[in-house]
This record gives C-alpha cells, sequence and structure tokens, in this order.
C-alpha cells in the first residue's frame, strides 16, 4: 500500500484551537502519548511499564506510566496544542484496538493515518525539540565573536518557536514522505520488540552504504522511518523504488528472524533520547544486552555544526575550517549544519536492495542514480 493520491484524506493539522478552556491545563503534557506507551506497559494495562533507565545502566520494574514522557506545559499552558493532538491520538488508539485483535484487518485508510502519526510523534518528542533549541545555541556559539548583536539575537531559539518548526516540519513531511510505501510488520519470533521514549526512528540504509551525495532527508532515495506498536508489531515505511519486502502475509510484513527483531530493537538502544519500555520484567537483561552493545553508536547530538570559508575572496569555493580559526574579512563565511542518521549493527534481512539499487556506485550524487 503506498500513499501517493491519497495523502489529503490523513493530514493530522495539530493546530491550536483558540475556543475559551473551562478549566485550568494539564500540567503534565506528555511528548509520547499515553495511548501509544499503553501497548508497552507491564501486564498489557495501562497503570505501570517496566523501563530500562540509559543514564543510570539500569532497570526499573513497574514504573508509574502515568508519568512516562511528559513535562509540565511541554505543548503550552493554555492547553490548546494540546487538545489539538487529542484528534490523531484518538485515531491511533481505536486503528489500534482493532489492529491488536487482528492485524489482517487493516486498511489503506488506516495505513495512511498510522503513517502521519508516526510523522507527528517523530516532531513532537522532547528529543526533536529539545535537539533544535541545541542546534540554534551551536550556530550562535560558531559565530559569537564576530556577529553582530542582531544576528545573535535572530540564532535564538525557544522551546515555543521549536514547537512551531517541529508543527512546520511534521505538515511538509506528510507530503514529502508520499512516494513511501508503508507496511505493518508482524514480529513472529519469541523476541519481542521494544521501544523508547524517542519511538520513530529514521535511517537510510541505501545512503550509508552507498555514500550517496546530496543528504539524507526523508525524501532522500533510500529512506525508512520506523515505530514499534506492540512487542509484536512495528510500523515500517520504507523506498519501494530501492528496497522489497521479502517476506509477507497478505498486505502485513513478516518477520521470522531474531536477528531482524534485533536490528530493530538496536536502532531504539542507539537513537533512544533516556528510557527504553518494555513490556515483560523477564525481558529486562535482554534490553541491557541490547543498550550495552549499541551504547558506542549513540550520540549525544545528532548534527555537526562546521564553519565553512571561501579558499579566496570571491572564488565561490568554500571549504571547512580546520582547527585554528581565522578570520578573513573579505572571505565569505557560511554554517553548514549535517544531520547525523544512526545505523544498526547489521541491518534486517526483511528489506533487501532492487538489483538496480544494489549495482548503484559508490559516492552517485542524487541526480544521476537512475540515468
Amino acid at each position: 500500500m503506498t500513499h501517493a493520491d491519497k495523502q489529503q484524506h490523513v493530514v493530522f493539522t495539530a493546530e491550536a484551537r483558540h475556543h475559551p478552556a473551562t478549566m485550568p491545563a494539564n500540567k503534565s503534557q506528555h511528548f509520547v502519548p499515553r495511548c501509544y506507551l499503553r501497548a508497552f506497559c507491564a501486564h498489557g494495562e495501562g497503570a505501570a511499564i517496566n523501563l530500562f533507565n540509559m543514564a543510570r545502566e539500569r532497570s526499573i520494574e513497574s514504573a508509574p506510566a502515568k508519568g512516562q514522557c511528559a513535562r509540565p506545559y511541554f505543548y503550552g499552558r493554555d492547553g490548546a496544542l494540546e487538545r489539538a493532538l487529542q484528534e490523531p491520538e484518538g485515531e491511533y488508539a481505536e486503528i489500534m484496538r482493532r489492529v491488536v485483535d487482528d492485524p489482517n484487518s487493516v486498511t489503506q485508510a488506516d495505513i495512511l493515518r498510522l503513517h502521519a502519526f508516526m510523522l507527528l510523534q517523530s516532531y513532537r518528542s522532547a528529543a526533536w525539540i529539545e535537539g533544535e533549541i541545541r542546534l540554534a545555541e551551536a550556530e550562535r556559539a560558531m559565530v559569537a565573536d564576530e556577529a553582530t548583536p542582531e544576528l545573535l539575537e535572530s540564532l535564538v531559539m525557544t522551546h515555543e518557536m521549536a514547537l512551531q518548526l517541529a508543527l512546520d516540519a511534521f505538515r511538509n513531511s506528510v507530503g514529502g514522505t508520499a512516494h513511501l510505501q508503508t507496511r505493518i510488520i508482524l514480529n513472529r519470533t519469541a523476541v519481542p520488540f521494544f521501544t523508547s521514549d524517542d519511538p520513530v526512528v529514521y535511517t537510510n540504509r541505501f545512503h550509508l552504504q552507498k555514500d550517496v551525495l546530496g543528504g539524507a532527508g526523508l525524501g532522500s532515495p533510500g529512506a525508512m522511518l520506523l515505530m514499534p506498536l506492540t512487542p509484536q508489531l512495528l510500523l515500517l515505511s520504507f523506498d519501494p523504488a530501492i528496497y522489497r519486502l521479502e517476506k509477507k502475509l497478505g498486505e502485513l510484513g513478516v518477520i521470522d528472524r531474531v536477528s531482524d527483531v534485533a536490528a530493530f530493537n538496536d536502532l531504539q538502544a542507539v537513537r533512544g533520547h533516556a528510557n527504553l519500555y518494555f513490556r515483560d520484567w523477564d525481558d529486562r537483561a535482554l534490553v541491557a544486552s541490547i543498550y550495552e552493545k549499541a551504547k558506542p553508536r549513540r550520540r549525544a547530538t545528532w548534527y555537526d555544526v562546521e564553519t565553512l570559508q571561501e579558499t579566496e575572496a570571491g572564488s565561490n569555493t568554500f571549504v571547512g575550517v580546520a582547527g585554528r580559526w581565522v578570520h578573513h574579512p573579505d572571505r565569505r563565511e557560511l554554517l553548514r549544519t549535517q544531520r547525523n542518521i544512526p545505523e544498526p549493527a547489521a541491518w534486517p534481512l526483511l528489506l533487501t536492495y532492487k538489483e538496480h539499487a544494489r549495482r548503484a556506485r559508490r559516492g552517485v550524487d542524487q541526480a544521476s542514480l537512475w540515468e
């Protein structure tokens, strides 16, 4: 099932609805909704959840689910944005009630809404919001010695500004990912999926392995976006021009290899923000082991900021400034921001390259991929 020609039916606007509130806004606001985490709660209920805290490297049994992935007034004090998010959350919960009972009951409309929910979740997370703020701070630090006060002021990023950027990015991503194919993946192994407080992972095997020029954004060749839905189900969007799904059961993808489940869990451990969440307390050693293997590939930030400077005045040729930086008033300078993407220890065999993608030469430019 693809999104082409269907996207107009699934745009979650998440815009603030400015109607008067009849009661004070809820102080504790979730950047990963409880309707999502419920599937990973202990005993399949919604009250408690098992977690692995990555900073302390310890598992915690039956932590209160209500307090997970929440911050005071994360979406503002008026409650308008939080209320707007209730619509896509309600749709997600309704779809998942049916899909958990019978994964084959999923419709194309369900898939479109699940894909949109996954996109929305990727931008509303605390990791994305904090990342935008830290990126702005890094850019300000790079130019602090030479910039005018006006320029420095323009580079300030507040939490509210980052939220607006997140909503804008989400709206743009709906159309920008219309070429991706989305499937629910059924895990038929005895090893469960687990999730995190930043559950949506973007990666790109084609870009990482082929060193494709031109960036690796959601619209680039080889894009892959994934989110665990339950310990047995995962949502996967991928570029059908690059990959094929190796095993299917009707409209579902199927995993029978423990190594594939491990690859998807590995990405959660690499990319998760603070906590990993899992349903069965008996799986705590498994979660800790996957985290330990993933730890060397975790990053404090998932972007690099670099100063580029003209080699000579008017040359239009820019190079990265390495070592001690010397400012030349007659040469132009640029800030280059590069977002990094995670890579699992081993790629799941569920997706394989199509022949022309497998044969693509390394270092090829995106514009000439299909020549």
